[in-house]
């Protein structure tokens, strides 16, 4: 089933998501956190989203800690609703936010649950979400082989679980920047085998960004996509015609300016100064290429600097200057030094996904090993395995024993179904009356077993008395002629000075001493 929000609360999702679209993420966060007090802690879809939402503004603020809060929020509420999808989102977008704090085994360990989280949700619209962040987050890392099967995964998908305009136009745009980005690494490497692979990612970006353009023209939203994905289609193009992309490029920076997208106006700069080598015009190459020098200085990011100083290094070494031919050798030690961590880091990435579900595949095989099919409590196996504990351990327990009376009675005259029907409401009668350090366990055809974690006789004649209460108002079809459910129900405890070999055997005589008292019980 898809997610459904109510079209009040949509519409002030999606005022947010566009807000931060627009760059104006502190609107969002205030908005998401007053939707936050309107719905409560109870959890919901409409919290999960809401807390998404608050996390990709906080992301855009650069407010790590409380992006990373609402994701984990976002997370467990998926959890709460036995939703996978909201758990891969809440991982892969906390994933980010460690990131940002330079926390990278932490962003490892939230991108590989999410991948695994991913697998299990059935729902669209969040697996669309999920994929993004996933790309995203891969993306971070420079690990474009994995980021670019993310971003094609949610492009393959048409469902939203908000409508929002220009959100297809915005996926075809990530697959153009990480295919832009995976091109200038490749293209760094100046390695001649490589030329075929760089021309197949710059014709990549190419096809993306064109398909970015054309869904944002046709869903009116050129604003939010246009600057970026001109950019990189003349980014990508360029050098099969400098030419004619020259004044492409300067349009596009001047794009670029106005919608502060900082690092990729120094490399549209830089790309500039190229072209104009490449078409003979060294006064325009040397300007552009002091610019991006100039510009260059307190940018952070070391992928931007690295790239402007490479593109700027060639103007040089097209240009004559000694030292250039030599800085270029340098930065091509540099990029083969990356090429070879990229390797590293996406075996090691790949590593872990296929240990962390192998190890989940483990606990799902030992959990199953332990528990009861029908019913879901634990098993003859899981029960043995207590009882041990607390022979090993001397731990204080009360052993509770329950029968469902004339069970296979009930199976011969109106079938197995309406008896496992049976055994299961039992089994829920058994969860909703237990606390939760205690344990129970189906550990017969018709039997049950209840470990409670104290010596203490009033508190399990309470669950007794609860269970049996409980029991004689169950329901049963309409086909069973009588109300509710009998229990015999027997109670041995170590405070009586019994081992917890001698437990069962004394709880076990003490059912049966119920049953016989309530020999004219039905089931």
């Amino acid at each position: 089933m898809d997610v459904s929000i109510p079209p009040a609360y949509a519409a002030r999702l999606t005022t947010a998501l566009a807000g931060i679209r627009a760059g104006d993420s502190e609107s969002a966060v205030g908005a998401m956190k007053n939707l936050l007090r309107d719905l409560g802690r109870e959890p919901s879809e409409l919290r999960a989203v809401t807390e998404y939402v608050l996390a990709l503004a906080a992301l855009q603020q650069g407010a790590t800690g409380q992006a990373g809060r609402a994701a984990a929020a976002c997370q467990a509420v998926g959890l709460a609703l036995g939703e996978p999808g909201w758990v891969a989102i809440g991982c892969a977008t906390r994933a980010l936010a460690v990131l940002h704090d330079n926390r990278p085994a932490d962003a490892v360990a939230d991108l590989v649950r999410a991948e695994y989280e991913l697998r299990s949700s059935g729902q669209d619209g969040l697996r669309a979400w999920a994929h993004t962040q996933l790309g995203h987050g891969y993306e971070k890392f420079g690990l474009f082989e994995l980021a670019v099967p993310h971003y094609e995964a949610a492009m393959a998908i048409e469902a939203r679980v908000l409508d929002l305009a220009g959100s297809r136009a915005i996926d075809a745009r990530n697959l153009a920047t990480v295919n832009y980005h995976w091109s200038k690494e490749l293209d760094m490497l100046m390695e001649p085998d490589l030329e075929e692979e760089v021309e197949r990612r710059r014709a990549e970006v190419v096809r993306w960004a064109e398909r970015s353009l054309a869904l944002a023209d046709s869903e009116h939203v050129e604003g939010s996509v246009f600057p970026l994905a001109r950019y990189l289609r003349a980014a990508a193009a360029w050098p099969t015609d400098p030419a004619r992309w020259i004044g492409e490029l300067h349009v596009c920076r001047s794009n670029l300016g106005d919608t502060s997208y900082a690092g990729f106006e120094m490399e549209a700069t830089a790309l500039l100064a190229v072209a104009y080598v490449e078409v003979g015009e060294i006064v325009d190459a040397q300007r552009e290429a002091r610019r991006a020098l100039i510009r260059l200085d307190g940018v952070e990011d070391l992928n931007v600097q690295r790239y402007v100083r490479w593109a700027t290094l060639r103007v040089a070494d097209a240009m004559g200057y000694p030292s250039a031919g030599a800085g270029l050798g340098y930065g091509r030690s540099i990029a083969w030094a990356w090429r070879q961590q990229h390797h590293s880091d996406l075996e090691m990435m790949r590593a872990a996904i296929a240990g962390y579900e192998r190890a989940r595949a483990h606990e799902a095989a030992v959990q199953a090993a332990r528990e009861d099919a029908l019913t879901g409590l634990g098993n003859r196996r899981a029960f043995d395995e207590w009882i041990g504990d607390a022979l090993s351990t001397g731990a204080e327990v009360s052993l509770i024993l329950v029968d469902v009376d004339r069970l296979k009675k009930l199976n011969d005259t109106h079938g197995h179904a309406v008896g496992d029907g049976v055994l299961r409401s039992v089994a829920d009668l058994v969860r909703a009356n237990i606390r939760g350090g205690d344990r129970a366990a189906r550990i017969g055809g018709d039997e049950f077993a209840i470990v409670l974690g104290s010596s203490d006789p009033v508190e399990a004649q309470l669950v007794m008395d609860r269970l049996q209460l409980a029991a004689t108002v169950a329901s049963l079809p309409t086909s069973v002629k009588q109300n509710g459910i009998g229990l015999s129900i027997g109670v041995a405890s170590s405070s009586e000075g019994l081992t917890p070999d001698a437990l069962f055997a004394v709880a076990d005589a003490r059912m049966y001493e119920d049953k016989r008292r309530r020999s004219g019980a039905v089931a």
